[in-house]
C-alpha cells in the first residue's frame, strides 16, 4: 500500500475577462511608471498597484472579485474557512529572453499569477519540489528514470495560457521561464492574498 502523506495543491481556472482592456491598462502603467527589479531579468515588473483605487477601477475591477472569490475557495481546501483578501498585485510583461528566478512569496498566504497575453513560446511557470536540494542523493541517475511523476520530479510546469489564473501556496519556489517568442510579449498579473 502506497500513502500519499504530503501534497502541494495548485488551483486552475479558466476565466472569462476582458483582455483586450488589461492588456491596454498594462502598457499604459509601463509607459508611465518605471519598473522595479525583484526576481525579474530583464522584463517590466511594476511597483505593487493601489489597491484603494484598483477596487474601484472598472478594468481592474472584475479581476479582483475574481481572485477573491477564487483564492478564498482555495484557502479552504488546505488552509482554513476564512475570506482571502488581497495584499498586493503587481504586473508583469516580459519580451524575448526575460524570465522570473526562482523565488517564493514570504508573509503571505496563497500566491498566484493572471495571464493576459501568452503567446506562443512565451515560456510556462515552473513550481520546484520543496525537497529538491536533497533529490539528487536519492536520484542520482535522473537519466534512468523512465517516467516522471508525483514523487520523483524535481519540477512541475504548468502552461501560460491567456485568461488564465493559477493560485498556490505562498511558500512554493517557483520560476518563470524565458519568453522565447521574438516578437511578442507575455503579459501578467501576479499576486498575494492574505
Amino acid at each position: 500500500m502506497i500513502h500519499d502523506i504530503f501534497k502541494i495543491p495548485i488551483y486552475e481556472v479558466d476565466l472569462d475577462l476582458d483582455t483586450e482592456k488589461l492588456y491596454v491598462l498594462c502598457n499604459q502603467h509601463k509607459t508611465n511608471s518605471p519598473s522595479r527589479i525583484r526576481t525579474n531579468v530583464g522584463g517590466y515588473q511594476s511597483d505593487n498597484l493601489d489597491l484603494t483605487f484598483a477596487k474601484v477601477d472598472s478594468v481592474l475591477g472584475p479581476l479582483l472579485k475574481e481572485i477573491q472569490i477564487h483564492s478564498s475557495n482555495f484557502a479552504k481546501e488546505f488552509v482554513d474557512n476564512h475570506q482571502q483578501s488581497l495584499s498586493n498585485i503587481w504586473m508583469n510583461i516580459n519580451s524575448f529572453g526575460d524570465y522570473n528566478r526562482c523565488h517564493n512569496h514570504p508573509d503571505s498566504t496563497i500566491s498566484g499569477v493572471y495571464y493576459v497575453k501568452t503567446p506562443r513560446c512565451c515560456g510556462n511557470i515552473v513550481f520546484e519540489h520543496p525537497a529538491i536540494s536533497v533529490f539528487n542523493y536519492y536520484f542520482k541517475d535522473a537519466i534512468s528514470r523512465e517516467k516522471y511523476n508525483e514523487y520523483n520530479a524535481q519540477a512541475w510546469w504548468k502552461p501560460a495560457v491567456e485568461n488564465r489564473l493559477y493560485l498556490f501556496p505562498s511558500w512554493l519556489n517557483h520560476h518563470v521561464e524565458p519568453n522565447l517568442n521574438n516578437t511578442k510579449e507575455r503579459i501578467s498579473f501576479s499576486f498575494n492574498t492574505i
